[in-house]
């Protein structure tokens, strides 16, 4: 269902776009989007007989176009999906991962409308989420199969910008298409680099999820067929940022609240950047402390490169350095413990990203 809506979207919105300007014009204004991901890793130690130590290769192409079509701002957008990795999709639920090893799909199709002098920005379809934040929530990689919107509000008192937005999605993980998410944010910035945020994240339908295989460390209610909590999810964020004379230092803290779970329901995600990643040579060194309760946030949905996603304390650091404006090379390494067990799970990668 979800592959047959995309299809749809994205048809419409090239079929539009033909319409609209015939010809080299039409072409001139096409804007790549997407990225390759060429990833080398380890793990050691994860917490099953059948995959505790094991090494893989992983190469995952996602080349897509935007093209303005009709009035001015709006414009369609469509991408693929192509992996191809050195273990099996067999062992893609047992390691946990959010994508498959070997596949060809859909990526993005989406409609994306700017209301020019209103400060308004809005998109329909199946799109990278809206929501760029703690990976505890949702992991960058799932994309948003719905509808977002986002408006610029007027500087106020100590704030010199603002920002509300929200969206919703339905059954946005793989072999499902019931779930569904609701989500609304409020960011804002004031002087010397100070930000702060404030959101909350509504999940229904999760029976879907556990059905697909995606209970991870939540806790299940008796008979498993659905998760023993709710999840509605406050997340609160205060940011702090040092542009300096040389490499700037960006530090940000995320605090989650389950209102749906009795216990367990708290969580933290801590995030310290020193460099960013710009021209070639230019580099970044980034460090990730997590802790995080068994019902704090739905682990369906969280980022796939913590083996763990809730239940569970870790450390990640990585160091990245640019071989172009557009390209990057990465080596990260991974340490996280579940909370139920005495051992650490270790993992380190090796990254080759180029952006489209």
């Amino acid at each position: 269902m979800r592959s047959l809506a995309a299809a749809t979207v994205l048809l419409a919105g090239l079929a539009a776009a033909r319409a609209d300007d015939e010809g080299s014009a039409a072409s001139s204004r096409v804007r790549w989007t997407g990225d390759a991901l060429l990833r080398g890793e380890a793990v050691r130690d994860a917490p099953n007989p059948t995959t505790s130590d094991f090494e893989r290769l992983r190469l995952r192409l996602r080349p897509g176009i935007e093209i303005p079509i009709g009035p001015e701002g709006i414009a369609a957008g469509a991408g693929l999906l192509a992996s191809i990795a050195s273990d099996s999709n067999d062992f893609n639920m047992i390691r946990i991962d959010n994508f498959v090893s070997d596949e060809i799909t859909i990526d993005r199709a989406y409609l994306r409308f700017s209301g020019g002098e209103i400060p308004l920005a809005a998109t329909i379809g199946e799109f990278e989420t809206p929501f760029i934040g703690t990976e505890v929530l949702w992991d960058r990689d799932i994309r948003f199969v719905g509808a977002a919107a986002g408006y610029e509000l007027a500087p106020a008192g100590k704030l010199v910008a603002q920002r509300l937005y929200g969206g919703a999605s339905v059954g946005s993980q793989n072999h499902e298409d019931e779930s569904q998410v609701a989500a609304v944010r409020w960011e804002g910035e004031a002087a010397r680099g100070l930000s702060f945020g404030a959101g909350f994240w509504y999940f229904a339908e999760t029976a879907a999820l556990v059905a697909a295989g995606y209970a991870r460390t939540n806790r299940l209610a008796a008979g498993g067929a659905d998760y023993l909590s709710d999840y509605r999810v406050c997340n609160l964020t205060i940011g702090w940022e040092v542009l300096g004379e040389r490499r700037p230092i960006r530090l940000r803290l995320d605090y989650l609240h389950n209102f749906g779970a009795d216990d367990r329901r708290d969580g933290g995600d801590l995030r310290l950047d020193w460099g960013e990643l710009q021209d070639r040579g230019t580099w970044r060194l980034r460090l990730m402390l997590q802790r995080v309760e068994q019902d704090a946030a739905l682990a369906a949905f969280g980022g796939d490169e913590w083996w763990f996603r809730t239940h569970q304390r870790g450390a990640r650091l990585g160091f990245a350095v640019a071989l172009h404006e557009r390209a990057h090379i990465e080596i990260a390494a991974l340490r996280q413990r579940r909370d139920s067990l005495d051992e650490w799970l270790e993992r380190g990668w090796v990254d080759f990203v180029y952006r489209f």
